[in-house]
Formats: C-alpha cells, sequence, structure tokens
C-alpha cells in the first residue's frame, strides 16, 4: 500500500511539477523582486516591451486620476497620475510635462492626488506620490520634497478640512496649516474593543513573509530561489536519462548509480532544499491561493484577533492600512478608508476613529475616489465602479446608470474599474476608469479638451515593479486567454501545493526501513 501510494505520489509529484516549471521559475524570480520595491525603483520598462493593451490611450491605466482647476487663472489646469504631473495653460485643452526637480524614478513619481492651495499667499501645489509629498510654490515652478518623517511614506491623500490641511499617507496622518509650512504627525486613535487584523493583510503578510519582519521577507526570498533551483534542477533530472535513451542508452538510471558528477549534485539538493523549505513553501502556496479572485473572496470579509497573528504587530494599528480619506463638513467628521474597513472621527482628531459602514459598494482593494459630495453625500469610486451615496436615503445611486444599486460583490470588478474623478468649473463631471480612459458623466462632454500629451501617445513607461507584478499575478496574460487569466495565480498556487505535498510524501517514503516501504 505504501510503495503503491508512493508510485502515484511520484508521477504526480514528476508530471504535474514539469508542466508547471516555467510558471515556478518566473514566479520565484518575480516574487523576490516584488518583495524589495525600493531596489528596483529606478527601472523602467519601454513600450516596446509591453503589450499593447499596456500602452496608455486616452488616460486610461490611471494615467490621471487628479486633475484641478485654478481659481484665479482659468486657463490654468494641473493634472496628475501614473505618468507624473501635467500642467495646462489652455484651459485643459493640451498638457505638458511639469516635473521640474520632480521624482526621475517612474516608480515614485507616480501621483494619487494634487492640491492647488490658491486661499493664501504664496500659492502652492501639492502632490501626493508614491516617493512622499512634494510643493511647488508655483512662481519657479520647481518641486521640492516635504520631510513628513525620516522614513519615505507613500502619500494617499490631501485634505483641506476647515482652515487645516491633512496629509494621509499609508500609515499616518499629518497636519499643517494653509500655507503647509511645516507638518505635524496627528495621534490618530483607533476604537477597537479587539485588536484585529484582516485575512486579506494576514494572508498577503504570510506570503511575501513580512509578517515576521526584514528577517522574513528575507528568509521567504531564499525560499524563492529554492524554487528557481527547485524548478531547474527538477528538469535536469527528467531530461538527462531521456538525453541518454535517445542516444541508445538503455540502461535504467536509478539514485546512486548517475553516471555524472553534476546529476548526483542537483539530485542531492534536490532533495535536500525541498525538505528543507516545505513549510515555507506550503504557506507560500497556499496563501497565494486566495489572493486574487475569484477565490479572494473567500478571505475579503474575514478577520482574526490580533493576538493570533504569528508575527509582531506594529505599535501603529494604522500600519500600512490606509487607503483614502474625505472630510464631511456637515458632521465636522474625518472618514478613513482603510484595508480593515471604514473608520469615522471629529476633524480635530480629539477622539478616537470608529467602524463606519458605509453602503455602497467598494472594491477590497480601497477607494480610488473618496470625497463628500452633494447636499452632505459622499462620491465612493473603486474597482467596483463609482457611486453617490446620498445623504437623505441612505442609498448608492450608480453615477453611470443613474440606477439604485441593491446588491454588490466587493470583490468582483465592475466593466468599468474607476481610478479618478474630476469636475470643471462648469459643473461637468468627468471619470477616468482603469482599462477605458477619461469618460464623460451624464451630459458632459470633452469638447477637444483633455488631449493627451506625445510623451503618453508614444506609450509612456511602466515601473519594473509594476511590470514584474502584472506577470506575477497574471494579469499580463489577459490580452492571450481573456477573462481566463483569474485562474493562472490560483492555479498554478494550487498544483504548487501538490508538489510540495508529494514531495514530503517521496522524501518521507525513502526514509522509511526497507520493510515498511515493502507493506
Amino acid at each position: 500500500m505504501v510503495r503503491c501510494l508512493f508510485k502515484k505520489s511520484k508521477w504526480l509529484h514528476k508530471y504535474i511539477g514539469l508542466s508547471i516549471l516555467l510558471f515556478l521559475m518566473w514566479m520565484s524570480i518575480s516574487g523576490v523582486l516584488l518583495n524589495h520595491p525600493a531596489l528596483i525603483a529606478n527601472i523602467s520598462v519601454p513600450p516596446w516591451l509591453m503589450p499593447q493593451r499596456y500602452h496608455i490611450k486616452n488616460w486610461n491605466r490611471s494615467s490621471l486620476v487628479s486633475l484641478v482647476y485654478s481659481q484665479k487663472d482659468s486657463n490654468l489646469v494641473f493634472a496628475g497620475g501614473t505618468q507624473g504631473v501635467w500642467r495646462s495653460m489652455d484651459g485643459g485643452k493640451t498638457f505638458h510635462r511639469y516635473e521640474e526637480n520632480f521624482p526621475h524614478s517612474w516608480y515614485y513619481k507616480k501621483t494619487r492626488c494634487l492640491y492647488l492651495q490658491e486661499e493664501v499667499t504664496p500659492y502652492f501645489l501639492l502632490a501626493a506620490t508614491d516617493g512622499g509629498l512634494y510643493k511647488n510654490d508655483l512662481a519657479s515652478g520647481l518641486w521640492q520634497p516635504l520631510r513628513l518623517s525620516p522614513e519615505r511614506e507613500p502619500v494617499r491623500k490631501i485634505i483641506k478640512a476647515d482652515t487645516a490641511l491633512l496629509v494621509f499617507t499609508e500609515s499616518n496622518v499629518y497636519r499643517a496649516g494653509l500655507a503647509a509650512t511645516y507638518f505635524k504627525k496627528v495621534h490618530l486613535i483607533k476604537n477597537e474593543p479587539e485588536r484585529r487584523v484582516s485575512l486579506v493583510d494576514l494572508f498577503f503578510h504570510l506570503h511575501d513573509g513580512r509578517v515576521w519582519g526584514l528577517a522574513g521577507r528575507l528568509l521567504f526570498d531564499l525560499a524563492g530561489l529554492i524554487i528557481f533551483f527547485l524548478s531547474f534542477s527538477a528538469f535536469y533530472i527528467w531530461y538527462y536519462p531521456q538525453k541518454l535513451r535517445w542516444k541508445g542508452h538503455r540502461r535504467r538510471l536509478v539514485p546512486g548509480q548517475e553516471p555524472t558528477k553534476l546529476f548526483r549534485v542537483l539530485f542531492k539538493y534536490h532533495l535536500k532544499l525541498g525538505i528543507w523549505a516545505a513549510i515555507i513553501l506550503l504557506i507560500m502556496g497556499s496563501t497565494a491561493f486566495f489572493m486574487r479572485p475569484p477565490f479572494l473572496a473567500f478571505i475579503a470579509d474575514g478577520s482574526i484577533p490580533a493576538r493570533w497573528y504569528p508575527g509582531k504587530q506594529a505599535l501603529n494599528p494604522w500600519q500600512g492600512k490606509i487607503h483614502n480619506a474625505l472630510y464631511d463638513a456637515i458632521d465636522d467628521k474625518i472618514i478613513i478608508n482603510a484595508s480593515d474597513g471604514n473608520w469615522a472621527g471629529k476633524a480635530d482628531f480629539s477622539q478616537p476613529f470608529f467602524h463606519y459602514h458605509l453602503n455602497a459598494p467598494l472594491f477590497v482593494m480601497g477607494a480610488t475616489v473618496f470625497d463628500a459630495y452633494g447636499r452632505g453625500g459622499y462620491l465612493i469610486g473603486s474597482f467596483s465602479g463609482i457611486y453617490h451615496l446620498k445623504r437623505a436615503t441612505g442609498k448608492a445611486v450608480n453615477m453611470q446608470s443613474g440606477a439604485i444599486t441593491k446588491s454588490w460583490s466587493n470583490v468582483r470588478p465592475a466593466e468599468y474599474m474607476v481610478t479618478g474623478y474630476f469636475k470643471t468649473p462648469l459643473g461637468e463631471e468627468f471619470i477616468t476608469a482603469h482599462e477605458q480612459g477619461l469618460l464623460a458623466l451624464a451630459s458632459a462632454k470633452r469638447r477637444g479638451r483633455f488631449q493627451m500629451p506625445a510623451q503618453l501617445l508614444s506609450g509612456g513607461r511602466m515601473p519594473l515593479w509594476n511590470y514584474v507584478f502584472e506577470i506575477h499575478n497574471g494579469r499580463f496574460f489577459k490580452g492571450l486567454i481573456g477573462e481566463w487569466y483569474l485562474l493562472l495565480a490560483p492555479l498554478g498556487a494550487l498544483l504548487f501545493v501538490v508538489i510540495s505535498l508529494t514531495g514530503i510524501y517521496d522524501w518521507l517514503f525513502l526514509k522509511l526501513p526497507k520493510k515498511n516501504k515493502e507493506s
């Protein structure tokens, strides 16, 4: 019975492994790169290395997520997105780069929000980027970084709340006067009877090892390199005997009788490294299965008590969790959209923030549009679409169709995955969608405005980190296999778990006493 199971396990381990060798080799190397974005932040990918669907058209792919008009000069308009910051001097008809002294790194120049301050002099423009907060005094046109903390923090949102400017990074909130001369960290208190960790955060932290800090990341980097070695050695261990047979050798190769030193070394360390890293490989594979739709739905709403978290918790309960924020002037409160839900509290931060339910579709990866809107309502945009949550009725209205939304899924992307929103001085409303780009809402018309700059028409560039990420999650292959790309990562993860388990079983069988093997 044991020997019979071994034969089946060995067959599964061999042929499933061979079938996904290239998949595992790429996933291992890309995983190591994704684990250290700062190391590759200055490397970008030219258009000719990207599939056509990744070339920027009509301001898509988040190349435009924020657009602000000057109240003093009707011809002055600023735009920002993944490709940096742009300025228009003709009312938004044409745009040109506005990046003198701005980050050169395509990874750090990604701009999520622009704020134009024209209430007090001197006027200035703020840019919330993945490389931190930047300020342009407009008179010189030069950007300068505003240091919020000793470490570089990606900035998510800039808000004016009464007479204060609030800057939200992914972990903290900073406050300054309207002149933005000095930002001070706000003591942001979270009211949690029991601190909890979302399953989404837990699975992501387990997958790349960050649950155990830098040591965990480095350990999982090593495991990634081991996966590459196991894949290469598996191919050679299979290929070499085949090569001998093709040349007329009829002798069957068995462990201990291999004719080459390379074969013996690869076989030996394939077994050793495989079993040494087995637990980490199982963690990688099992967590990867749930990290993409459709299986992300199984963990999207789940959480565990923080005391069950296998690593050391950050002292800051907001660490790495903030996606977006808005200011509600009617109630004088702030609402924060975070990876563990929405939180609301007084705008002066004098009281703790409590969980806050928003009755509107909001994709699990966070809000891309999050603002006060209309008569006290909220505008909520994400990869689930864009909605007006009305204060009077508490119902969400689809801004594109005008229909009241009654049911939704927070893990199923909508046809229009919204990345940005803006309104012109005449009240015309526009959104940008990840795939479709700039779209008008209601009766708005472009009328020759918002032409893409020549630099973007030629394709734009993509940070290497994002390029690698697109391949790692399978989205890179959507143009070849359509929506089936969603299954690439979870199916590959499932097969990886199978070959890991069979590899463990095979190793245990080889270590069994001979009499037990014969049973």
